[in-house]
């Protein structure tokens, strides 16, 4: 046995133990236990001796084990679907950078293209989550059914999918209605959109919002179609577009990444000069959109009015979890660039 009683194990890659502990201090298993847990009965000699020794051995207290013996979870789950753009990239690593500032642990699962998003809500279950986040805008309506299994749900994203959850969203209506009439004032007429999968919710409600604030002004779509929310996904829809007997003259995008696909498209492909012959725009104003070799106009909601509001919503579902559903809808603005 080497001289910290672990029988030389330390540093090849075997965690210490709460037992490693307890059998170098000479003291019971729920000795240790107790020493780590804040107002727990134990002397003082005794929680002294366990600290001294649990960090001579690099011991930490297993976080899982102990929300297991609490009465309130400080675990978070949050689930998204794609997150290969710029806008889920920076909304994730903002809301988990909350979540920890607020004390909260988070457990991320990830329902990839093709996957089983039953199967792997179903092994997130098994953890003793207070709350689950949803990227409600990256997953279809089955997979966020199935959330339902995990306890209470904050959707961050259209809420239409669980009528009677907390939610918070961007106004994906009122977004799309500034940008076509800022588009239709600088007197473009034929307006066409390419929006995300139509089976997300979040593509369905943007690709509807245009429709509706174009017949506000007496015209009719160009064009709508549906892609992936990505720069590929973008390209793919703007070829669609061209496809027809006219070009239409402006291009409303449910996101940034499918606006850059579309100008990438424009200006390796085609003649069509931008914004000339043809406007380009976006929602989401991630940072690439203010780049002066891209210039997008955009739509931006406020992120850390998003986040700010769903960990809001966190505190106050896990404090009285059968407080009636708030949905909070952020107001967005338009970002005029060189695009329109």
């Amino acid at each position: 046995m080497s001289e910290d009683g672990t029988d030389g194990q330390r540093g090849r890659g075997r965690r210490i133990t709460a037992a490693d502990v307890a059998r170098v201090a000479g003291v019971s298993r729920v000795a240790v236990s107790r020493s780590f847990t804040p107002g727990a009965s134990v002397s003082d000699a005794v929680r002294d001796r366990v600290i001294a020794t649990a960090r001579t051995l690099g011991y930490r207290p297993n976080a899982f084990a102990r929300q297991l013996n609490r009465d309130r979870s400080e675990l978070v789950a949050f689930v998204a679907g794609f997150i290969d753009n710029y806008y889920y990239a920076v909304f994730f690593d903002r809301l988990l950078n909350e979540l920890q500032t607020r004390g909260w642990r988070t457990l991320y699962v990830h329902v990839g293209a093709g996957g089983d998003a039953v199967e792997a809500l179903a092994q997130a279950s098994e953890y003793p989550v207070a709350c689950t986040i949803v990227a409600a805008g990256s997953l279809d309506v089955d997979a966020i059914a199935a959330v339902r299994a995990m306890g209470p749900v904050i959707l961050a994203g259209p809420a239409s999918a669980l009528p009677d959850a907390d939610a918070v969203s961007s106004d994906g209506g009122r977004g799309m209605a500034l940008v076509v009439d800022h588009l239709v004032g600088r007197g473009r007429r034929r307006l066409a959109c390419i929006s995300g999968p139509a089976s997300l919710a979040s593509a369905r409600e943007r690709a509807d919002a245009f429709g509706t604030a174009l017949a506000g002004h007496g015209l009719a779509p160009a064009g709508i179609v549906h892609t992936d929310f990505t720069e590929p996904g973008g390209v793919d829809g703007m070829r669609r577009l061209l496809e027809g007997p006219a070009p239409p003259d402006a291009v409303v995008c449910g996101n940034d990444a499918i606006a850059f696909g579309v100008l990438n498209l424009l200006r390796a492909e085609t003649a069509l000069a931008v914004p000339r012959d043809i406007a380009v725009t976006g929602f989401d104003d991630t940072a690439p959109a203010a780049w002066p070799l891209i210039g997008l106009t955009t739509v931006a909601s406020p992120l850390d009015r998003r986040i700010a509001a769903i960990c809001d919503l966190l505190d106050r579902r896990v404090a009285d979890p059968s407080a009636p559903a708030q949905r909070i809808r952020i107001e967005p603005h338009l970002v005029v660039r060189a695009t329109s």
